[in-house]
Formats: structure tokens, sequence, C-alpha cells
């Protein structure tokens, strides 16, 4: 705490940081559900053939199927 003239600022600990596997993870999963929610929103589908046909690999199109 910190006294100033008529008022009490409270200084903040701060959030724990998280580590950079965490935030990569955390980042990936944000974009495939947006790249998800835009297929959806235009095709009203996800086309998973034509992804595939269009060299996506089977780790990437498993992940967009769970986001």
């Amino acid at each position: 705490m910190i006294s100033a003239d008529s008022y009490t600022v409270r200084a903040s600990a701060g959030k724990k940081a998280k580590d950079e596997a965490a935030l990569l993870d955390q980042a990936t999963k944000q974009l495939l559900k947006a790249v998800k929610y835009k297929m959806l929103k235009k095709q009203a589908r996800v086309d998973y053939g034509k992804l595939r046909k269009d060299g996506y690999s089977e780790r990437f199109l498993d992940k967009l199927e769970n986001a």
C-alpha cells in the first residue's frame, strides 16, 4: 500500500506468467476456433475432404474437428 495525500493506492502482485508452451497452445486453439467458425459461416459446414486435397495434415484436421 502506498499512501498518497488523501487516498490509498494498492499495488497488486500481478498474475503468474504462463509459460511459452501454454501461451502457444492457447493461441493455437483460438486460431482453430476462428478458422472453423469462418468456414461454418461461409459454407455452413467444414469440408474436410477439400482440406485434405489442399494438403492439410491429418493432425491439423483432427485439431480443427475438436476445436
